[in-house]
């Protein structure tokens, strides 16, 4: 089963429950600081979550397109703070499940249980995913990565947050395309 199949299948199944938002570009879903209580689904648009680092810089961790699930998972489990925000690239409609419903639909059934350890599942694959790209890749082999994993990114996130997604300077993200088109 797909990540997207058992959140629609969530979805449908809690569909009394689940909100529907739209957000304006910039428009924050989860601050820092704030304890994220939501499990959410994006329609349409792009978010983008990202961190500031101990320089201050604004450092981007991952791109939500369509139909990506996005949370952020340790806040939810643990009732932390949040040093991750999110953020709507531009107008973006999400679905969002709220933590309170998500785990009573956990007890309710084993399906239910099975549905939430996929989730689990997929957003740790993804998180692990991350970390492998950010230790074993160099920044050129990030950026080709992205490009033949996602390459809808780049024609929803503006160039600045993908350097900082692959861990360059934008300048350093010119070279790179650069030094691909002549190869």
């Amino acid at each position: 089963m797909q990540s997207n199949e058992f959140v629609s299948r969530l979805l449908q199944d809690l569909e009394p429950k689940v909100l529907h938002r739209v957000m304006k570009k910039g428009e924050e879903i989860l601050s820092l600081g704030e304890v994220c209580d939501y499990v959410g689904l994006v329609r349409t648009g792009s978010l983008r979550m990202y961190y500031i680092d101990a320089e201050g810089r604004d450092v981007s961790f991952s791109f939500y397109l369509s139909d990506d699930v996005f949370t952020n998972y340790e806040g939810l489990l643990t009732n932390t703070p949040s040093q991750l925000i999110i953020v709507a690239v531009e107008e973006t409609e999400v679905e969002l499940i709220r933590k309170v419903d998500l785990f009573e639909y956990y007890e309710r059934s084993l399906e239910g249980q099975r549905l939430g350890r996929l989730m689990a599942d997929q957003i740790f694959l993804e998180a692990k995913k991350r970390i492998d790209f950010l230790l074993f890749l160099t920044p050129e082999q990030r950026y080709l990565q992205l490009a033949n994993t996602s390459p809808q990114v780049f024609n929803h996130i503006p160039q600045k947050h993908i350097a900082s997604y692959i861990g360059v300077k934008p300048q350093s993200l010119s070279r790179i395309r650069k030094r691909l088109i002549e190869k």
